[in-house]
């Protein structure tokens, strides 16, 4: 039974067994009644808002999700394509790190000669690569 099923039917019981024996008590019954009248009427709203908004979240989910596919795709798409990515090999590089911000970074030393400064990519600064 729904909330305004219930009050009609307590509007039903207050009506047909003359609880309301005086003017002050009839008051009191109409004005209860009215009172959860209105707090029924509240809740319907609430409920149809939050029906909206689930709504909404469903339709929300389903488009990151798609959004997520797209993505994780082109990724892979990005990577299938990428010889360069498929060519690193972490022996051909080098960790470093730069004396002057602290920060580590991977470079290729057959790329440089010996008296070649490298060239930090935090801070920009060059430095002597080290010797092995």
């Amino acid at each position: 039974m729904s909330a305004r099923e219930k009050i009609a039917y307590l509007r039903g019981l207050i009506d047909g067994q003359k609880v309301a024996d005086t003017p002050e008590k009839e008051k009191f019954f109409a004005a209860l009644v009215d009172a959860l009248d209105s707090l029924a009427e509240a809740m319907e709203e609430h409920e149809e808002v939050h029906n909206e908004l689930n709504d909404y979240l469903e339709q929300l989910d389903e488009d990151v999700s798609e959004l997520e596919d797209d993505l994780d795709a082109l990724i892979e798409e990005e990577y299938d394509d990428d010889e360069d990515y498929e060519d690193f090999d972490e022996e051909e590089y080098a960790s470093v790190t730069c004396p002057e911000c602290g920060k580590d970074f991977y470079y290729e030393p057959a790329a440089y000669d010996e008296d070649e400064d490298l060239l930090c990519p935090h801070c920009g600064k060059p430095f002597k690569y080290p010797e092995d």
